[in-house]
């Protein structure tokens, strides 16, 4: 019999607590440590259509990247998404258990995952981060081209499209940094890389990133972020075969092009 503090266990070992940021929120959002777990279900947010995806195939626990508790909570209520879902997964008795920036940090996880879908080779640690580790720098298999590489980019993380500077150089090494990671562009730089993959990104970033001779890819944050829910389910899969642990067939980014 495996139970809710089986895998969140587990998952501390992979992603201990002290690789999260200060001010980050992580490990169980709710739920009960001793219920027995047969399903799982692993998606980048505990979203209202994730947790109705849970209770449909009878999933005891979600796994989740993003806090679905995040800043101070002063109501659980119908009124606002994050209060629906606490709600329905209260009473449907379905835990949710959450790995944000320590699950960015650690040997693995996020960036790693980010990086592998890059192809990157000989990947270290940015030395970004209340850890320093945050972020990754590898190296491509061939040079690229910046314009050839946004694409690379857009179809290595099935993203709805990207956005891009063209730094003026071939590349032929990448940082990357899943999710909002501007802030992280000078350790790029400090560690040789002429093209930066992340998600959301600001204007004056692009500006200065062409500045610098940077060619920075904004490939969105779901997309940087997404390959981390296929981690937790094959890493639980692994540690726990009577379990059924799979990704979530309905998350999906909430961003759209046209």
């Amino acid at each position: 019999m495996t139970t809710v503090q089986d895998i969140l266990g587990f998952l501390e070992d992979f992603a201990p607590y002290a690789l999260a940021e200060s001010w980050d929120n992580v490990g169980l959002m709710t739920g009960d440590r001793s219920q027995t777990v047969t399903q799982v279900l692993c998606a980048l947010d505990a979203t209202e259509a994730v947790l109705d995806e849970a209770v449909q195939t009878g999933a005891e626990l979600i796994v989740a990247h993003h806090p679905l508790i995040f800043t101070s909570v002063k109501a659980v209520t119908e009124d606002d998404a994050a209060g629906r879902t606490l709600r329905r997964a209260i009473k449907h008795d379905i835990a949710v258990i959450c790995m944000h920036t320590n699950a960015d940090c650690t040997q693995g996880g996020v960036n790693d995952a980010l990086a592998a879908a890059l192809g990157l080779q000989n990947v270290v640690p940015m030395g970004a981060g209340e850890q320093g580790l945050l972020g990754r720098t590898g190296d491509l298999p061939h040079a690229m081209q910046p314009a050839a590489f946004a694409g690379f980019v857009k179809h290595a993380l099935h993203a709805g499209g990207v956005r891009f500077t063209d730094g003026g150089c071939e590349i032929t090494r990448v940082a990357v940094g899943g999710g909002a990671c501007g802030k992280l562009m000078d350790f790029a730089l400090q560690q040789g890389a002429q093209a930066f993959v992340i998600g959301d990104c600001s204007y004056d970033l692009m500006q200065r990133a062409q500045s610098l001779g940077l060619t920075l890819v904004d490939a969105g944050h779901f997309p940087t972020e997404n390959p981390i829910a296929a981690v937790f389910a094959e890493r639980i899969a692994q540690a726990f075969p009577a379990l059924t642990a799979q990704v979530s067939a309905v998350h999906r980014d909430c961003i759209q092009f046209i």
